[in-house]
């Protein structure tokens, strides 16, 4: 029978490592709260090899005496909370005491401090768990905390962390975040000694965006004015009606002065915006809510990453009406004033512009698509060489066929989705993708995940018929596309499809996989519509749908057509 024994505090932190350390960013995040909690007005980061050799977090805070940072190497030792009601109103970042013991456990760890009114600091050193030595330190007020070799006392959890460039992608993506989240906050990110950004504290957060974001993302927002409700905040940054990601990379929600997950207000914010932007996207946004903390729950994740309203439906109305009155005040950006509402839109209503029924380029969703073929005039019961002929059309986008057994009702916008994926996957893995030059290269700004992507499977698109060059940080221009992709529509296009692959990762390691999942999202985007349709082109569309290997569904799974043979109609006839 197996011994119950007590694990070892060096076990115990390693295990709990394993849930709050997931990656270098994750030690970023912590110690960054940590600065923060401390009150810090200037916070540095600096790391190098994606974080796995070193990361160092330095702040003015309060600093801690040498007891005191001597108990945070203790795990559950915090200054954050006292009694268990306490979590009941958590207004600080950290409070579990949980992250410095276990960064500690699974790194050379050494923590500088000096706390004001102490005549020196304390150094601390710990590896991997143990403490090496303990002596007085001399420095100025703050904190500065050395995080060296991470995971190499345990080599099995290096083997799942990502390539240098993808962990330095999310490093960079989180400091970001809470760099925009704290104004007053002033935050200088480097990498290998080279400077990421700096952005100086209590500057406008228009500004603050574009110092951080971009100046393309800058350009494409409008600062909104504050909403109040009892016990809710609401400010922050709205993208321009018609802007809009593939997804939620770039919509930003911070809750307290804490960039969270949060679904009620993505949510809230793509119902907002769903008359403005295509079915299926996100809309561009930066927002702070301020909220009672005896209001929010964020101590439903490991990680701290999601949080849970106490009145959920209450945050999500108080967010649909404040930006909806933001959006119907700026008729000027393209919005007829008072035209919003919070209703499905009306039948009739097309998602994305109609393309051709195999056409040489596809559009990305809201793009504009290819002029259709020019009606013909034919008789609308046209004989078809499956046996089939067209004798109705319901609503705007399916067909009804009679056939030799029976009856047939086709969903015209499912049926060109598969034609068009199994076009578009036939070129790709013939291995001789036909590209367009482009007379004037196309610019790209990118977020530091999709750019670290981008430079891993440059080859993987390269051989699938495009052609990139990068010219600094982030920054890469387009020389070719694919033929079968619109140049108009060609920078969304390119932006979905590097955040679904940072988004599915797996996907896109093996080719076979990636050009499945590139051709899906290649036509993810394009919908035919019958009402769009001539009656040839219904034709047309309904024969291309049989020369594909698997004419009853869609790339996504979705019935193309519904059949009922004469035996199935007489039986539900009586």
């Amino acid at each position: 029978m197996t011994t119950i024994r007590v694990l070892e505090d060096k076990v115990a932190n390693q295990i709990a490592a394993g849930e709050v350390v997931e990656r270098p960013a994750a030690v970023v995040k912590e110690l960054l709260e940590n600065s923060l909690d401390a009150g810090a007005t200037r916070v540095v980061v600096d790391f190098s090899r994606g974080g796995k050799a070193l990361v160092v977090v330095e702040d003015d805070g309060r600093g801690m005496t040498a007891e005191e940072a001597s108990l945070c190497l203790l795990r559950h030792a915090t200054s954050k909370i006292r009694a268990a009601s306490d979590l009941d109103r958590i207004s600080t970042f950290g409070f579990r005491g949980e992250a410095v013991p276990s960064i500690a456990s699974v790194s050379r760890f050494t923590l500088q401090t000096r706390a004001v009114g102490e005549p020196s600091g304390t150094e601390i050193l710990v590896i991997g768990g143990r403490t090496a030595h303990v002596r007085d330190h001399g420095m100025a007020v703050g904190t500065r905390v050395e995080v060296a070799n991470l995971f190499h006392p345990v080599p099995a959890r290096l083997k799942f962390l990502k390539s240098e460039e993808t962990e330095s992608a999310h490093i960079v993506r989180l400091v970001r975040l809470y760099a925009v989240a704290h104004p007053a906050v002033g935050f200088l990110l480097r990498e290998d000694g080279r400077e990421v950004f700096r952005s100086p504290g209590d500057a406008p957060l228009l500004d603050r965006v574009r110092e951080i974001w971009g100046r393309q993302v800058a350009e494409e927002v409008t600062v909104m004015p504050a909403f109040q409700r009892e016990g809710l905040r609401l400010t922050g940054l709205l993208g321009r009606p018609g802007v809009s990601r593939g997804t939620r990379q770039d919509l930003v929600t911070v809750v307290n002065g804490r960039p969270v997950d949060s679904r009620t207000m993505a949510f809230a914010l793509t119902e907002s915006y769903h008359t403005l932007i295509p079915k299926g996207r996100y809309p561009l946004a930066f927002i702070f809510l301020e909220i009672d903390p005896a209001g929010v729950d964020v101590n439903v994740h490991p990680a701290k990453r999601e949080v849970r309203f106490r009145d959920e439906a209450g945050v999500r109305g108080f967010i649909i009406s404040s930006v909806l009155a933001v959006l119907r005040a700026r008729g000027g950006d393209g919005l007829p004033a008072g035209s919003l509402s919070v209703v499905e839109a009306p039948a009739g209503s097309p998602d994305t512009a109609p393309a051709p029924v195999v056409p040489a380029v596809i559009p990305s969703a809201g793009a504009p698509a290819p002029a259709a073929a020019a009606e013909t005039p034919v008789r609308a019961v046209a004989p078809l060489r499956l046996g089939w002929r067209l004798v109705g059309r319901l609503r705007e986008d399916r067909v009804v066929f009679e056939t030799p057994a029976g009856l047939v009702v086709m969903d015209l916008g499912a049926a060109h989705q598969r034609i068009l994926y199994e076009d578009i996957l036939a070129r790709f893995t013939s291995g001789s993708p036909v590209s367009q030059p482009l007379l004037v290269p196309l610019a790209l700004e990118l977020e530091p995940l999709p750019a670290a992507v981008l430079k891993e499977r440059q080859s993987l698109l390269a051989a699938a018929g495009f052609e990139f060059e990068e010219y600094g940080r982030n920054f890469w221009r387009v020389t070719a596309l694919p033929a079968w992709l619109d140049p108009a529509a060609a920078e969304p296009f390119i932006r979905d499809l590097l955040a679904e692959m940072a988004r599915r990762e797996g996907d896109f390691g093996r080719s076979e996989l990636a050009y499945d999942a590139l051709a899906k999202v290649a036509v993810r985007g394009a919908r035919r519509r019958g009402d769009m349709m001539s009656d040839p082109e219904v034709l047309a569309l309904a024969e291309s749908l049989f020369r594909t290997s698997q004419p009853g569904s869609c790339p996504r799974g979705r019935r193309t057509f519904l059949e009922w043979t004469d035996a199935d109609l007489g039986r539900r006839l009586g």
